[in-house]
C-alpha cells in the first residue's frame, strides 16, 4: 500500500518547505522527503489538505472513475469545483490525470498516486520522546 504523509514538525520552516516546493516545480525532480510534506504548521496543512480535496482523493483511489465528470457525479458536486480540487491535488502530486480519447472526445481520467493519506500530527520532544499531557 503507496501512502503519502502530512507531517507536522514544528522544526520545519516554511522557507524551507517553499523552496523544496519551487525547485521541484522548476526541475520536475521530486522532494528529497519522498511521498511527504512537512509543515510547521498545522494550519499550513489542513489549507493544503482540504475536507473536500482528502473526498475527490478517495473517491479516485477508491472508485477509479473513468472520467472527470464521472469523478464529478460520484462526489454529487459542480464538475468545475471538483476540477479545482483535482488540480490542486495534481500540483501535489496526489494524483494524475491521463488525457484519453473517447471516439472523437477527449476526456480526462484521474488516478491516484497514492493508496492513501496519513496526517501526522505527533509533536515529538527534543530527545525525540512524545511528550505527555500534563507534562513539562
Amino acid at each position: 500500500m503507496k501512502t503519502f504523509t502530512f507531517r507536522y514538525d514544528p522544526k520545519a520552516t516554511p522557507d524551507e518547505l517553499f523552496a523544496r516546493v519551487e525547485v521541484a516545480a522548476k526541475t520536475g525532480v521530486h522532494d528529497i522527503r519522498k511521498d511527504e510534506i512537512a509543515s510547521n504548521s498545522i494550519h499550513a496543512i489542513l489549507s493544503a489538505m482540504t475536507e473536500g480535496r482528502l473526498q475527490v482523493f478517495y473517491a479516485v483511489a477508491d472508485h477509479k472513475p473513468p472520467s472527470m465528470y464521472q469523478l464529478a457525479q460520484l462526489l454529487k458536486r459542480d464538475q468545475a469545483n471538483v476540477l479545482r480540487d483535482v488540480k490542486a491535488l495534481e500540483a501535489m502530486k496526489l494524483i494524475k490525470l491521463i488525457s484519453e480519447k473517447d471516439g472523437d472526445r477527449e476526456r480526462l481520467r484521474p488516478v491516484a498516486n497514492y493508496d492513501r493519506i496519513v496526517f501526522d500530527f505527533g509533536a515529538a520532544g527534543a530527545s525525540g520522546k512524545r511528550k505527555r499531557a500534563g507534562s513539562e
